[in-house]
């Protein structure tokens, strides 16, 4: 779930915003990938893989997965996923502020593809991230609104503690984290402005539904879902949609 929890993002006032999209490249424990993130109106869509996407609808929460290789897609509604998300946290078994990292400053600079940053830190649930943002980014002030106020409120910190966009004093174009899976490297590629066609925020026609596993067994979350739940080991997260 803190996978999952790290993907979805939500957007708002559309009608007011240009499409965007992000490229992130991608490097988990030394396996190269690449994720992009695409904004248009109330639709956000994450591709994480070649072989997977989720599509978050800003107004109601609701998100779907494709399964390209299977032509399926899987629906979770936005109450659900804000039930998942607050189970998360109680299995997490930590304080609201605990569960909100600060970023620190370590006085440091560092130029990312030719781009400018200052160096921050930080401690989350799954493991030690370092922070390269860049405060003069170009666009930067109408990236990060994007970013602001696509961030979900119901997933933000769902028990990883890390921290959301708006603890960003900037564009962060590079991000490393050290995780007991290893250590992970997310770096901006590239912005765009270009329009995205509708079709891209839409469920392909050939593809089927699949139903979402209950992870609640049709009951609320548990008061105590470690007594509930049995214990697993803390794995690395996907890589965020944070650029």
């Amino acid at each position: 779930m803190k996978r999952i929890a790290l993907f979805f993002l939500l957007a708002a006032a559309a009608s007011l915003r240009a499409d965007l999209t992000l490229v992130q490249k991608v490097d988990m424990a030394g396996t190269p990938g690449e994720m992009t993130i695409k904004f248009k109106g109330d639709k956000v869509r994450v591709d994480p893989a070649p072989q997977v996407s989720m599509i978050t609808d800003a107004k109601t929460g609701d998100t779907v997965t494709l399964i390209h290789g299977e032509k399926k897609a899987m629906r979770i509604s936005g109450d659900k996923m804000k039930a998942a998300a607050e189970m998360v946290k109680k299995f997490a078994g930590a304080t609201p502020a605990e569960q909100k990292s600060k970023l620190t400053p370590l006085g440091r600079k560092e130029t990312v593809n030719g781009i400018p940053t200052d160096i921050f830190t930080t401690d989350t649930a799954v493991g030690k991230a370092t922070y390269y943002i860049a405060t003069n980014y170009p666009d930067g002030a109408a990236i990060m609104k994007e970013m602001k106020m696509a961030q979900p409120s119901a997933l933000a910190n769902s028990g990883t503690n890390v921290p959301d966009f708006r603890d960003l004093p900037g564009v962060p174009v590079k991000i490393e984290m050290d995780t007991v899976r290893g250590h992970v490297v997310m770096t901006l590629v590239s912005v765009k402005r270009d329009a995205i066609p509708n079709s891209e925020f839409s469920v392909p026609a050939d593809y089927t539904e699949m139903k979402m596993p209950d992870i609640f067994g049709g009951k609320n979350a548990p008061d105590n879902p470690a007594e509930k739940m049995p214990a697993s080991p803390r794995v690395a997260p996907l890589p965020s949609a944070t650029p």
